[in-house]
């Protein structure tokens, strides 16, 4: 009998050691992938631009960044119908496009843009009418916008007075809708 006590614990003791050296290797394994995150965690965020919100902070860095940037007024230029045929099938649109300028010259501006109706229309229909098909898919319009401000800075003989061209409604329809 005593031998059988033996022989039953012999078999247990190498598999007890087994298991805590199994154990032990799932730690280490556990350890070095928590580090492995913390570390790319650690250099995602500091290769990472901050955003703009972030580093501005709480208060005060709000109120003098906002002194320092000019005010600017939206002034609407033109509603316009113009049509494109340029990939070969007949499209019309419905836009409307206006300016921000700078506040100071808001009124010159308005001024100008009554002056000029007609030939600020003939720009937009112009540029809508000769414009690439890839360009009106645009998710941003950016090509159409600058075509726009180049036309419009032209007209004006200012290139500083649009600051940047905006089409709030932009609705396209093919001949058979």
């Amino acid at each position: 009998m005593p031998d059988e006590a033996q022989d039953n614990q012999a078999p247990q003791e190498p598999q007890a050691k087994g298991g805590s050296k199994r154990k032990m290797q799932l730690i280490i394994v556990a350890i070095l992938m928590i580090g492995e995150g913390v570390g790319i965690y650690f250099v995602a965020n500091a290769l990472s631009p901050v955003p703009p919100a972030s580093v501005a902070g709480a208060g005060g860095a709000d109120d003098a960044e906002s002194a320092t940037q000019p005010d600017y007024a939206e002034i609407e230029l033109a509603e316009c119908r113009p049509s494109n045929k340029v990939s070969g099938k007949f499209i019309s649109f419905h836009l409307r496009v206006s300016a921000l300028v700078d506040a100071d010259k808001e009124e010159e501006s308005k001024k100008l843009v009554s002056a000029k109706r007609a030939r600020i229309r003939d720009r937009v229909n112009f540029v809508i009418r000769s414009v690439e098909p890839k360009h009106l898919n645009e998710p941003g319009l950016e090509t159409i916008k600058r075509r726009i401000k180049f036309e419009l800075s032209r007209l004006f003989d200012n290139p500083e007075l649009i600051r940047d061209v905006l089409i709030p409604e932009m609705l396209q329809s093919n001949a058979g809708v």
